[in-house]
């Protein structure tokens, strides 16, 4: 659980044709009259069929070659219906300023038992969220196992820590107090094993501003991978640019 570590607070959609009546009692005459010629029989000799025209094959229509799969344009898959983009106030904390200090617990583990991951889709960083205790009940302003995506650090978080010590933590960092035009505060974890709690402080500093974050982000956003802080001094930042691939 992150503690705060004395860094600066901010300031602010018919025809119709019948068969012939018969007349009721009376038959027509069908007898032919006396001496009147009668028809021969016709024969019954073979019959000989008329010769019929061949039919003919039919017309073989030549099959159309597939045509050719259009390209795609896009070199990432497209991020999900559920993502936005928010501002946020973003701050640090370290393994020097942790709680307790010199230690990688968090408080809702998720993919991680303790502080860490590298900032790729598969293995995001933890992000301690605000967070209020009311009834004695603990309400994390967003809720374990968020995932954001921020484009000025080009890596992955995922909500896995609380922000904001004592009995009344919505009174504190992390949950009030956040400059506008922010509409929440994250505190990320930067890491600091190897390095120096000086050179935490620095890079914390840092990249404490508001920033362009993305809510429940897919996969395919460039990231950076590694430790935002570590033996090789702090990470580079990019602005709020979105880029794939």
């Amino acid at each position: 659980m992150t503690a705060w570590a004395g860094r600066s607070e901010p300031t602010a959609a018919e025809n119709r044709f019948d068969e012939p009546a018969t007349m009721p009692g009376v038959q027509p005459d069908v007898t032919p009259p006396t001496g009147a010629p009668t028809a021969p029989a016709p024969s019954a000799g073979p019959i000989t069929p008329s010769p019929s025209a061949p039919t003919p094959a039919p017309a073989i229509t030549p099959a159309r070659p597939p045509a050719a799969p259009t390209p795609s344009k896009t070199t990432a898959p497209p991020p999900p219906s559920g993502v936005r983009t928010i501002q946020a106030y973003i701050t640090g904390y370290s393994y020097f300023d942790n709680t307790p200090p010199g230690s990688v617990e968090i408080s809702n583990p998720v993919l991680h038992q303790a502080a860490g991951g590298t900032g790729t889709y598969a293995d995001p960083i933890t992000v301690a969220a605000g967070h209020s205790i009311v009834s004695g009940r603990d309400r994390l302003d967003w809720p374990a196992g968020t995932r954001f995506y921020i484009p000025n650090l080009r890596r992955y978080f995922i909500v896995e820590d609380t922000c904001g010590d004592g009995s009344s933590p919505q009174n504190g960092p992390c949950h009030v107090g956040y400059p506008a035009p922010a509409t929440t505060w994250l505190d990320l974890w930067v890491g600091g094993m190897g390095g120096l709690a000086g050179g935490a402080d620095s890079c914390m500093n840092s990249i404490t501003a508001v920033w362009d974050v993305l809510v429940n982000p897919g996969f395919g956003y460039a990231t950076v991978p590694g430790a935002i802080y570590g033996p090789a001094g702090c990470t580079k930042q990019y602005g709020n640019a979105v880029v794939t691939g």
